[in-house]
Formats: structure tokens, sequence, C-alpha cells
């Protein structure tokens, strides 16, 4: 069993029992009732809504589109008794029998209600199901009349005068009660308004589309801002913050950073302690059990959600006893949403059994689940259809492929009903494709993956990460076809190249969509036009859920008029969406660039190769692997012999054969490099013997080790100098991927730049030799300023300013293009002109973890201000989003004191390739980056070759490695296989 997405459902519970907005009514006064100000000093007016008993009003404030509260009038059957303790056991009962109780408790989680002061009512204090957010519900009575309203605790006063301003005598005022809630929730509680919500409300619907379509970084994004806007509305300290926590912590989780979501889970722990929710213990409970599948513990992940689900039966046993006869329609309320999340620890325990080869326990949980599901109203319909496939993968896992094929079937068409064309839809197909190659029906398996790519590649919407083991099985049974029908091989293998352009994962993923978010947020015009698209994306895909639903029930429930006025607003809302669409990808190409890459063809590739060059791009799976070898006759995909985990192993232990040791260098590994070599490339022995320049796209550890230091041939011996590296026969260079090949090779030479050579070198740094990049690494960046002291804390570089002034001089720059020292900051390189230099060349640190930190980014240390900055511009890491805008016309940049292996304890190649694409982007047309930091004698050296060379960049930079590979002093592979040349663009006419 493969590894599912885990964290799709965590997120749905969150709007399981989010209700339609109030109808306007029909009938009844004519306009508002003017209520008076609330708190914080805005007008607010309460409209007559539609109601199924009674009045009802929706209480709104200021210009917000969206209601503070709600207001509910209606008729006692008796008047209450006189005595006191036998009137409020009567006021409890009456006011839990009215739709206003069911649909507060479904909106809110409410402590038992206190009498008001002078026992004429009743005072719940509650907290919104979205967020923790303090709400109120306030239950009054004169005579017969009982006037129930509900809102933020800005609009309390307004609830307490709300039966004296609809025209029933007033019962008590407001003040004992506002005294009340500042005593137990605090001043800021009180006057947050409908516009903080609004906003949070917006990061969280966010943050669930972005979860739905796995694009984890989106949601972590959209939750911290959400964070933020609770901590400063309620303080930091506000136990409703504890579920955006959690949801936070479960983001940072499924992108492999395991303390740092520990860390945030610790904190979502000690807020959920004071919290008056009993589910709440649960709820931290389920996700730290998707935190557990997510490290590889499987089996805590079941004990967490086993336990979590026994809580929750519990809540929902306890709640269906006081249900009775269903007249208690606050326990209703209440029953529908601990029902839901049941539901959602079951389908929990069901996807980590699976996980654990534990079918029957997953297909237990899952029919629990749907029986739940069944006699449950109101919850969200694409529920049903996850039930589905989760119980079909189970059944497939037992054997019986054809019934769990069938059943994950009902649930692609489901979601085709509710969705139409987008993830969700390609999400179940992708697993249904994987169930039917696993089974050996490979026709199907075709069909539905094939279908689910169509669809992929035709989203409207920024899609989130792929990972390729999503796919893998797809490129097995692509290949299996191939094998068997050689007829066919030829368009099998360039199919399975297509498919492998759809992945997107990792760091390089997350640095372009985070480069892309800075680009956007650079320009009014495109962040104005984005939001409009997404909001009728939002919009479309809302009324396509509603129709849905409204057309999926039986025919004399069905409401023709309103399906009717859905549909056509359905229609209209699909229009305004691809028109906006439309109109972004024209006017905003570069945003389109980074966000949707044109999808790419092994033909149209091919077609860009010259004679005796070739492209290759591998695909390392958790299982199997593959290479892609393009030519300008062809593609040939052929097996790899070492997977994912494999591979980085391998890379690791080659980067420590290469890593000095108390000054010393180690033994270099000719052996190993050997064998890696033969697993990569020995299926493609036969194309690469006519090869004279390489270019790969590498992927996972390989980021992380350059390619000339493979040795083609079985050593003899430990001669470096005679070792077969494979830069003695082909030049070599690198992309980070397929469609940053095509855009430099687009045909297009622009102008030279008028000034040969701008070099940075040798911030004042100040720290030890260790330690620095590892804690700047693991700093938790957001869009606040970084800490000059984390900078200052690196070791100095003192011979880069050496090596700049000798390169430079070399190529006749001025003096004054030779920066150093405290000169190096953002604002010098942003003022520098830099689209009038030729080469620019960067001499510092590079930030290159193996993962990204909260909203961190890979980058290039510069020098640290003297004192924290006002705003992250010029906090002296120039990152990946920051590159991104500058405005570059450079044959070649230079970063030469990076350390793929430097930073944590994860290689960070990767890291590499997303700061490539961000200075692709800003106009560069090929760097020359270091694994790892050389001395500057052999890079003056090696510079000074390929300077000298001339012509094609990467044939220059052979030359000058070959150079230093021969001569024993300088042959062993630290010297001189440090560089490797990123982009293959043509020249213009000055070259480098």
């Amino acid at each position: 069993m493969g590894r599912l997405p885990l964290a799709i459902l965590s997120l749905l519970l969150l709007s399981a029992c989010a209700g339609k907005g109030p109808v306007a009514a029909t009938k009844g006064p004519e306009g508002p009732i003017p209520l008076g100000r609330n708190a914080i000093g805005e007008e607010c007016r309460a409209i007559p809504m539609e109601a199924a008993e009674g009045k009802a009003f929706a209480l709104y404030c200021g210009d917000w589109e969206q209601a503070s509260g709600s207001i509910a009038v209606t008729d006692l059957y008796d008047p209450l008794p006189e005595g006191a303790e036998a009137k409020a056991r009567q006021l409890a009962v009456e006011a839990n029998r009215t739709a206003w109780a069911g649909a507060l408790a479904q909106k809110a989680i409410c402590q038992g209600t206190q009498p008001l002061p002078g026992g004429a009512g009743l005072l719940a204090q509650c907290q919104l199901r979205e967020g923790g957010w303090p709400y109120v519900g306030v239950t009054q009575v004169d005579g017969r009349r009982m006037v129930q309203a509900d809102g933020i605790p800005a609009v309390v006063d307004l609830l307490m005068a709300a039966p004296r301003l609809l025209d029933a005598r007033p019962v008590t005022g407001g003040a004992d009660v506002v005294a009340l809630l500042r005593a137990a929730l605090g001043d800021e509680a009180l006057r947050f308004g409908r516009g903080d919500l609004n906003n949070f409300e917006r990061l969280a619907e966010v943050g669930r589309l972005s979860n739905s379509v796995e694009d984890y970084a989106g949601a972590e994004a959209a939750y911290r801002r959400a964070l933020d806007i609770q901590a400063k509305a309620l303080g930091a300290d506000s136990p409703g913050a504890g579920d955006t926590l959690m949801a936070l912590a479960l983001e940072v989780s499924n992108q492999g950073r395991g303390p740092e979501a520990d860390a945030l889970f610790r904190r979502a722990d000690a807020l959920l302690q004071k919290s008056f929710d009993k589910a709440a213990r649960a709820r931290l409970g389920s996700y730290m059990a998707f935190h557990a599948a997510n490290s590889g513990d499987a089996r805590r992940a079941l004990s967490l959600g086993r336990d979590s689900s026994a809580i929750r039966r519990a809540i929902v046993d306890d709640l269906e006893e006081q249900a009775g006869g269903g007249a208690n329609r606050a326990v209703l309320g209440s029953l529908a949403a601990a029902r839901g999340d049941l539901i959602h620890s079951l389908l929990l325990e069901a996807t980590v059994s699976l996980r654990l080869e534990q079918y029957g326990l997953a297909e237990a949980a899952t029919i629990e689940a749907a029986n739940l599901f069944s006699r449950t109203r109101g919850l969200p319909p694409w529920w049903h259809a996850r039930i589905l496939g989760i119980q079909g993968l189970a059944r497939a896992g037992k054997g019986d492929e054809a019934g769990g094929a069938a059943l994950m079937s009902k649930a692609v068409g489901s979601n085709k009903q509710l969705f139409g064309a987008g993830w969700p839809v390609a999400s179940s197909m992708l697993e249904l494709g994987r169930v039917y190659a696993q089974a050996g029906m490979d026709a199907e398996a075709l069909a539905i993956y094939r279908e689910a790519l169509s669809m992929l590649a035709a989203l409207d919407t920024e899609r989130g990460q792929l990972p390729l083991d999503r796919l893998a099985p797809f490129l097995d049974v692509l290949y299996r076809q191939g094998q068997a029908d050689a007829g066919q091989r030829a368009a099998l293998h360039a199919e399975m190249f297509a498919a492998l352009q759809m992945v997107r994962e990792g760091v390089v993923g997350q640095t372009i969509t985070r480069a892309a978010a800075r680009f956007a947020s650079s320009d009014p015009a495109v962040a104005d036009l984005i939001r409009r698209q997404q909001d009728a994306v939002r919009s479309r895909d809302r009324l396509r859920i509603e129709a849905a639903a409204e057309t999926a029930k039986p025919d004399a429930q069905r409401d023709k008029a309103r399906e009717a006025e859905l549909l056509k607003q359905l229609q209209a809302s699909t229009a305004d969406a691809q028109g906006l669409e439309r109109q972004l990808q024209a006017a905003f190409p570069d945003y389109a660039r980074l966000t949707k890459p044109a999808p790419v063809t092994a033909a149209a590739l091919s077609a860009r190769l010259g004679e005796g060059q070739a492209l290759v791009q591998f695909a390392f799976a958790a299982s199997g692997s593959y290479g892609f070898i393009l030519t300008k006759s062809g593609i040939l995909a052929y097996p790899v012999t070492v997977n994912r985990n494999d591979l980085q192993e391998k890379v690791g232990e080659l980067r420590r054969s290469i890593t000095p040791r108390a000054g010393v260098l180690p033994p270099f590994d000719l052996d190993l490099s050997h064998d890696l070599y033969v697993r990569l490339f020995g299926g493609a022995g036969e194309v690469l013997s006519g090869v004279k320049h390489l270019v790969l796209v590498p992927s996972a550890a390989l980021s992380s080790l350059p390619p000339a230091l493979l040795v083609r041939d079985k050593p003899v011996g430990r001669d470096y100098a005679k070792a077969a590296w494979m830069v003695r026969d082909i030049a070599l260079s690198v992309v980070p991927s397929v469609p940053s090949f095509l855009a430099l090779n687009a045909g297009q030479v622009r102008p030279a730049a008028t000034k040969p050579f701008i070099g940075f070198a040798a911030p004042p740094f100040q720290g030890g030799q260790a330690g620095g990049l590892k804690a700047l690494g693991e700093e938790c960046r957001t869009d606040a300023p970084l800490d000059p002291a984390l900078l200052r804390a690196l070791a100095p570089l003192p011979e880069t300013a050496d090596e700049i002034r000798a390169i430079g001089g070399r190529l006749g720059a001025a003096p004054g293009d030779l920066i150093t020292g405290p000169a190096v900051t953002k604002a010098a390189v942003r003022g520098a002109g830099l689209d009038q230099y030729r080469i620019v060349y960067f001499a510092t640190h590079g930030l290159l973890p193996g993962e990204l930190r909260c909203q961190a980014q890979p980058g290039l240390a510069l020098a640290p201000p003297d004192a924290m900055p006002a705003s992250a511009a010029d906090d002296g890491l120039l990152t990946a989003s920051d590159i991104a805008l500058l405005r570059l016309n450079a044959e070649l940049v230079v970063l030469s004191a990076c350390n793929t292996a430097g930073g944590d304890a994860r290689l960070g190649g990767e890291a590499l390739s997303g700061l490539a694409e961000s200075f692709f982007f800003a106009g560069a047309r090929s760097l020359l980056v270091s694994h790892w930091q050389v001395p500057s004698a052999p890079t003056v050296r090696l510079m000074t070759g390929l300077f000298a060379g001339g012509g094609d960049t990467a044939q220059a930079l052979a030359r000058a490695q070959r150079l230093l590979a021969s001569d024993p002093a300088t042959a062993h592979p630290f010297n001189w296989a440090a560089f490797t040349l990123v982009g293959a663009a043509p020249q213009s006419e000055k070259g480098v």
C-alpha cells in the first residue's frame, strides 16, 4: 500500500457544520431596524429574515456583508412558572427547543447556561467551532414571548436590548453582563469586530482549500496569517488559537518538518488545556495521529486515532441519550457536529490501518463511518465519497480488487458530480489508478491515470505538490506496456516523460510557490487580479457543490426553482472565473510562468537539442526509479537501480569523502562513485556514446552531487589524476526543471550587457567555523525581518575579497564594481543596476537548507544591519523571492561559497535548484554554483581557465576542470568538482 494523502480529511471538519447564510424575508417589515452602536463604534441593524417559526433577524454592523449575530422571537405555549427555580428550569427546556438553539449548537460550542442578573433570562458563553472565537447566546422572556439572540461579544449590549428594540418590553440592562464577560474573557474579546472574524474565516478557508489540493505550503502560510489575526484580536494565549495551531502544526508535519510540528503541537496542547470544549483533546489527538503517520510511526498513529475515536464515541453516545425524542434542538445540533468528529477519527483509523496493511480494521472503521454519515443530516456531501474511496482501498487490500475498484469508482463519480473537474476528483482517480495497477489491470489503470492527468493539466487554479510516488504506478504500467510492444515503445516512453513533468514536490516546488507569492504581492495590479480570480473560482466551486447537492435529492424534496437559479449562477460564475484566468495569463505572463508552466512534451524538447547534446531526467520513487535520456533523435526510458532512500545514502557517503576533517581531506571513494554512475546511466550507455554535452535535470539527493565527479570506468588504483571522471569526455550542465531548459533555449539572443563584471564578497561575518548556517537554517522565518545576530554568527570569508579582485581584475572590472565587507547589503544589490553586467559574482554563504522551515526560503547571506531593521527588505538575507524581483541581463551568475551539504542535517541541493529558478526568472542566462566552499587559490585558477576559454560555457568549464583534475596537486575532486553550470542558454555575441 503506497503512501496516502493523509491530511485531506483532517481539515474538512472545520467546515462540517457551516450552515448556509441567512435568507432575507420575502414578507414582513420593509426595512432594517436600527439597533445602535456596538462596542467598537459601528452602527448596527436587524434585518428581517425567513423563519420556520416565529420571527428571525440577522444582526449586521458597519459595512460588513456578514452578520455579527442573529435574533429569534418565538411565542411560548404557556407562561413560565412563578417560582425562581422552576422558572429557570422550564426556561432552559423552552430555550433548547427552538430552531435558534439548534443553529447555535451547530456553529458554536457553549458552556452550561447561567441566569442573567435579575433571573429574567439565561446567558451562554460559547466559542465558535471555526477557530474558537468567543461567542455569546442570550435568552430573555417576558410573559409568553421569548427573545433569543447570539453574536460576538462586541454586540452583547445590543443582544441584551433586543426585546426593547424589537418592541418587546426590556427585562434587564446589559451592564452587568458586559462586566461578567470582561471578567471571563478579557477586554480584547469584547472589542474584536466582524472584520477581524471575516479576515480569519477567509484565511481559514484558504488554508482548507490549499490543503484539499495538497498545497501544504500554501495552507501553512494561510494558517500563520490567521493565527496572527487571532493573537492581535484575542491575545496570544487565547484558548481558541489552539485549534488554529493544530491546523498549522499539521501543515508543517505534512511538509516533513517533524520537530517544528512537535513544538507547535505542544503550544496547541497548552492552550487547549484551558478550553471548555470536551472534544478538544480528541481533536488534538487526531491531528497528532496524522503527524505520527507522517513521521512514519504508523502504530502510534493508529493508537492515537483509536483513543480519539473512543473519546468522540463516548460524546456521541452521551448526546444520543440526551436527545431522547428529539425535542432538544441544541442537543441535536451538537450531536450532528459530534458525529462528524467521530467520522473524522474513524477515517483516520482506516487510513493508518491501510498503511499497516490491517485491511480488516480499515474496512470496519469505514463501515461505522458510513453508518454515522447516513444517520446525520447536514454533513458535507463529499465526505461520502471519501468514505467510499477508503473503503474501496481496504477491500482491494483484502484481495477483492474488483470490489474495491467498484467502490472507488463510485467515489470518483460522486466527486465528479460535486466538484466537476477539480483536484478532489483527480486525486481520487489517482488512488483508483493505483488499485488497478497493483491488480495488474493495466488497461483500466492507463485510462483512469490519463483522465486524471488531463484534468490536472487543465486546472484553472494553482495546484499544490504532486509527489512522484502518486504517479509511480502509472510509470510502471507504461514501461511494462512499452516492453511488450516495441512499436509503441517510443510513444509510451514519451508519455512517461510527460507524466513526470506533472510532479511538483519538495523544496524546489515550495521555493517557486513562495517566489510567485512575493511577485504577486509586489504589484498591486497582479495581486488584485489574482484575488478576483481566486474568489471567482471559490464562488464557482461553492455553487457547483450546492447545485449537485440539490439535484441529488429525491424528486419529492427537490426545489426546482432553487435548482434552476443555482445552475444559472454556476454558469455565470464559471464564465467569470475563466475570463479572469485568461486575463491573468495575458496581462501577467511572468506570474503564469512561475505558477503554471506550460506542459512539455518529449518531442518539443528533442527539437531544442543540438547534435551531440542530450538531456537526462531521473524519477526517484520510494520503490522503483527511472531515467529518461532525450536526444535530437528521440527518447529512451530505462529502469534505474537505486531508489530514493538508497540514493540519499550513497550521495551522503560521497559528500563525506570530499569534506575535510580537521583540515585534512579524506580519500575519495572512487568505487562508490563508479557504482553510482553505473546505476544511474547503465541503461543509457548506447545513447551516451555519442554525447558531447549532457544536461541533467537532477532531483532528490542527486541535486546535491556535482555530476562531474562520477567515474565512468571501473577504477584501477587510487590515482585521481588518471580516474575516468565523467567530465573527461562530456561537458556537463544542469537545469532545475525541464520548463526552465526550454525557456533558456527559446532562441532569443538578447543584446549583451555593457559592463563585464560586478562582484559581492566577504560580508562582515564574525562567527566560528561551524554552527552558524545550521542555526540560520533552523530559524522560523515569517514575514518579519531576520535577526542580524544570526548572520553575524556565520563564519567569515575574508579570502573571497581577494577572489573577486583577482577574477574581476582579469575581466576588466572597475574598482567600484568590486563590493566587499559592510557594503555588501541588500540595498547595494538592488541599487547596483545589475542588468548592466555580463557576469554577476556572489562570494558569500548560501542558505540552502534541506527543508524550508516556516516561511523560509533559500537565499544568500549578505552584510547584516547594525540593528534589527524595520522590515525584511533590509535584513541582510537575499531570498529567492528577493532575487526573482531583480532585473538581470547576465550571461553568468556565480555563487562561489555555497554548500549543498551544509546548514542542516539534510542535503540542500533542491534548495539550490529553487534558488536557480529565481535567478532565471530575474533574467540570468546561466549560473555557476558551488556545492561546497573551495579554497580561493583553486577557485581563481578554475575561473581563470573558464573565462579564458571563450565560446560555450559548459565546454569551457569542462576544459578548466580537466586541467585541475589532471594535475596531481589538485586532482582530488574537492579542488575542482564543486562548481556546476546551471542552465544552458545561448550566449550573446560577447559570450562570458
